[in-house]
């Protein structure tokens, strides 16, 4: 068979094409110490690898959300420990008043110490790490708890459905006593007193008769027209009403949950409401029981007029706050935990995913070495080949 001069050029310059490709190949690997530097390289690599680059990505995403759950859980669970702490002072306080061995002064004085470890608890309630509110549910850019002014309902017939609105100054206590029963709103005048300064000093008022706002000075209440009242005789059976302190929630009842897998979520913030109480603004009406911030209020009324059964009866009330308060600590503390535990997990396997990748499309360098050393010694075979061939002519025959 006869084979053309340009044939054998024609095959010459393919083999130099060869060998060149497979140095420039090995070149590239050693220069980036990969072994797969395009999807051409290996197809079914590449699209391990894209798998892998897009789960790892998702495991970074988890990790965060669980370093910033450790961040909000961690900084709400120091909260809720000095509010219990706090607590515990408040419950030892309320022991005390209610035992008729204190005179009235020494039982303001412990309101005093009173009004200051709400305004702590009050603080508490409104903690937040950087630009977040903890205790606002989902509403994380506003404050959890807003002060206001509530009632104090000393009657064993009324409740808080019966109050339209109350208004006033919530630096001190208002104490109003109905002096004569009857009807708001209703056809006759109601004679009634208040006092400013626990009870020391009386001021009478008369609520007309169709009218519903009960004024004492600065602070008003108004009833619901139909509510009944009893004159105060002394006994402590009649309608005995105190404007005070109160605190009103502003969150969210949702709280913020964030993703820490495919299918788990973790609630990072909480709803406050269930761990502080406080008044409904949705209603205007206290949280059910046991709600921390309406016992606290009434446990100040109480002191600060000197009244150690009314004491005596919040004390129950005081302490099953004070249990809630401990289980909603725990729970914080719980979920902190969990996010710790789930972000170590998420490490273990996100430094898998990273080498598995690794695996594929990494170099070995002792291996590239030797190849690239054989490719250089074939590249430099075919070029010496080559040379030997282009230089056959006729004159080679003579």
């Amino acid at each position: 068979m006869r084979i053309a001069t340009s044939q054998i050029y024609t095959s010459s310059l393919q083999q130099i094409n060869k060998s060149l490709g497979n140095v420039m190949e090995l070149k590239m690997m050693t220069s980036t110490q990969k072994k797969l530097n395009a999807p051409s390289d290996d197809p079914s690599g590449a699209a391990l690898t894209m798998q892998l680059r897009a789960y790892s990505a998702t495991l970074l995403t988890y990790e965060e959300n669980c370093t910033v759950a450790e961040g909000y859980l961690g900084t709400a669970d120091g909260g809720l420990q000095q509010t219990s702490e706090i607590l515990m002072n408040v419950s030892e306080l309320a022991e005390q008043a209610a035992t008729e061995t204190y005179t009235k002064e020494q039982m303001e004085s412990m309101a005093i110490e009173l009004r200051q470890d709400m305004e702590s608890i009050f603080q508490m309630s409104n903690t937040k790490l950087g630009e977040v509110y903890l205790f606002s549910g989902n509403d994380i850019e506003n404050s959890a708890y807003e002060k206001s002014v509530g009632v104090t309902i000393d009657d064993p017939i009324m409740t808080h459905a019966d109050v339209v609105s109350v208004q006033g100054d919530a630096s001190q206590t208002v104490f109003i006593q109905m002096t004569e029963s009857g009807t708001i709103g209703g056809i006759d005048d109601l004679e009634y007193q208040y006092s400013t300064d626990g009870g020391d000093t009386w001021i009478t008022g008369t609520l007309l008769a169709g009218d519903t706002e009960i004024i004492a000075g600065d602070s008003s209440i108004t009833l619901s027209t139909g509510t009944v009242v009893t004159a105060e005789d002394g006994s402590g059976e009649g309608t005995n009403l105190y404007i005070r302190a109160a605190y009103e929630y502003t969150g969210s009842s949702e709280e913020l949950a964030l993703a820490i897998g495919e299918d788990s979520t973790l609630d990072v913030t909480s709803d406050g409401s269930s761990i502080f109480g406080g008044v409904d603004p949705a209603t205007g009406e206290p949280y059910p029981e046991p709600n921390l911030f309406e016992a606290l209020g009434d446990l100040m009324v109480y002191m600060e007029t000197g009244n150690t059964e009314g004491v005596a009866s919040c004390i129950e009330t005081v302490n099953a706050a004070y249990e809630q308060m401990l289980q909603k600590t725990a729970s914080v503390g719980a979920r902190q935990k969990t996010a710790q535990n789930t972000a170590t997990a998420i490490s273990i396997t996100k430094d898998r995913s990273i080498s598995q990748i690794s695996a594929v499309e990494d170099a070995d360098a002792t291996q590239l070495s030797v190849e690239m050393a054989q490719a250089e010694y074939v590249y430099q075979a075919v070029l010496s080949t080559t040379a030997s061939v282009y230089q056959l002519n006729l004159l080679s025959y003579l």
